[in-house]
């Protein structure tokens, strides 16, 4: 069981990495497949821990993004792992907060835009009220839904605006299951606030 889970986490790790290394160079997945000679459906099933890659696949990526591959020694696996989780975790974290900031920034540019949308408003209330409550969570697991109200927000901010109106149930959605997840939050004791999905509610 501890080496299927130490399994996972690896394939999880690798899996950011390749996609942080990717990012960092600008690269698409179609672009790095170009320069590995993979399918773009194997880069994205490593990204997404979907498969155990071989060792001639990591060498092979390794070298297109410029990383390098270690062996370390089997009494040394332990505290190795504990690094590698606490590195992700924070980066978890970082990730998480730039979502958040860039929705905040976002439910601004959309408030500023129509600043007669209570629905809007409700939404950047709720996102402000949220923030200072994420300390310390598994963001990943919130990620999900935070990405979705991303979405929602980017096809209002980019719609003609003879369409926006058609849009108003889909923001008071986003901002009430937005509230939801902050009331959920605000009230779980300190230290024990589990990563919620908004899904789970329904």
């Amino acid at each position: 069981m501890q080496n299927k889970k130490s399994k996972s986490l690896a394939m999880s790790t690798l899996g950011d990495i390749v996609r942080q290394a990717r990012q960092a160079k600008g690269w698409s997945q179609r672009d790095l497949s170009a320069r590995t000679h993979m399918p773009q459906a194997q880069i994205s099933r490593i990204e997404n821990a979907d498969v155990d890659p071989q060792v001639s696949t990591l060498i092979e990526l390794a070298r297109a993004l410029e990383l390098e591959l270690q062996l370390i020694p089997k009494s040394a696996l332990t505290a190795v792992e504990a690094t590698v989780r606490s590195t992700k975790a924070r980066s978890d974290e970082r990730a998480f907060q730039s979502l958040m900031a860039e929705l905040m920034r976002a439910a601004e540019q959309a408030l500023a835009m129509t600043p007669d949308r209570e629905d809007i408003a409700s939404l950047l209330s709720s996102l402000s009220d949220l923030q200072p409550l994420t300390t310390g969570l598994r963001a990943r697991a919130l990620m999900d839904d935070l990405k979705s109200v991303q979405t929602l927000l980017h096809g209002f901010l980019t719609c003609p605006p003879a369409e926006r109106p058609s849009r108003t149930q889909l923001i008071r959605d986003a901002a009430r299951r937005l509230k939801d997840l902050r009331n959920m939050l605000a009230h779980a004791p300190a230290g024990e606030r589990p990563a919620y999905s908004l899904d789970d509610e329904e």
